[in-house]
């Protein structure tokens, strides 16, 4: 069984244009993303799920120059763009990722992994943000391709068409599907904190982070970012007041 990783990235964005390459750093932001995700020992591939539209020829130029492998499809229907994504690497068990978390770490994404490998025949879907208890941009979910594939045989609701994998745990795809969220443990657990880059807010927070870590953010551990944050509480504040957007609001 093949693990890959998809990441879903657009340079389109309603609050952010153009997040996935803005620079943190020294990296851009879908660089960084890649860099953190190789670092993990159960994932085989990674491909960059972009669209077709020509927006997003720079994400195409930018996936080979970090030789990364990427799959152009729908622009609105990411469900069959992940499916298409892993058909054309060959994957059998996707753990899927959002170009809007270049702070991901491999530890929490292998121990996800680790979990659907060990109960994939009880749970579909292992995830560790069904119900959010880590900080916003650690997020993954673990499926096989062959539920993605039945997925998408059932869902018409375009909102979960476009999230890719959320229907298997919400709404109707619970009667067909069953799923397991991961809490996290104590010392990760603070929902409220944004590791994520959605806002220019967001982007600053993470480039004053960077400086005041000093030490390359690429090998700087989720659980080193937290304890430092306990420290420097003044830092989440930069981008305390940005609104987690819903699911339905695409």
């Amino acid at each position: 069984m093949k693990v890959i990783c998809t990441i879903e990235a657009r340079m389109k964005s309603e609050r952010l244009p153009g997040k996935v390459l803005k620079k943190i750093g020294n990296y851009r932001s879908l660089e960084l993303q890649v860099k953190r995700l190789r670092k993990s020992k159960l994932i085989e591939d990674i491909i960059i799920a972009t669209s077709n539209d020509s927006s997003d020829d720079q994400i195409e130029s930018f996936a080979k120059l970090i030789r990364t492998k990427v799959y152009r499809g729908s622009h609105l229907d990411i469900m069959e763009r992940i499916i298409k994504a892993c058909e054309f690497i060959g994957g059998d068990i996707i753990v899927q990722t959002t170009g809007d978390c270049p702070l991901i770490d491999h530890i929490i994404v292998d121990e996800v992994i680790k979990k659907y490998i060990d109960s994939k025949d009880v749970y579909d879907l292992v995830g560790n943000n069904i119900k959010r208890s880590f900080p916003i941009g650690l997020d993954c979910r673990v499926f096989s391709l062959k539920a993605l594939v039945q997925a998408n045989r059932l869902c018409a609701d375009e909102i979960h068409r476009v999230h890719g994998s959320t229907f298997i745990y919400s709404d109707e795809g619970q009667k067909f599907f069953k799923s397991l969220n991961i809490l996290a443990r104590i010392d990760y657990n603070f929902p409220e904190w944004r590791l994520t880059l959605d806002t220019q807010e967001d982007l600053n927070f993470l480039n004053v982070l960077n400086k005041k870590i000093k030490k390359d953010i690429c090998d700087v551990s989720s659980l080193e970012i937290i304890n430092f944050l306990k420290k420097n509480q003044d830092l989440v504040g930069i981008n305390k007041g940005v609104r987690q957007k819903e699911i339905y609001e695409g």
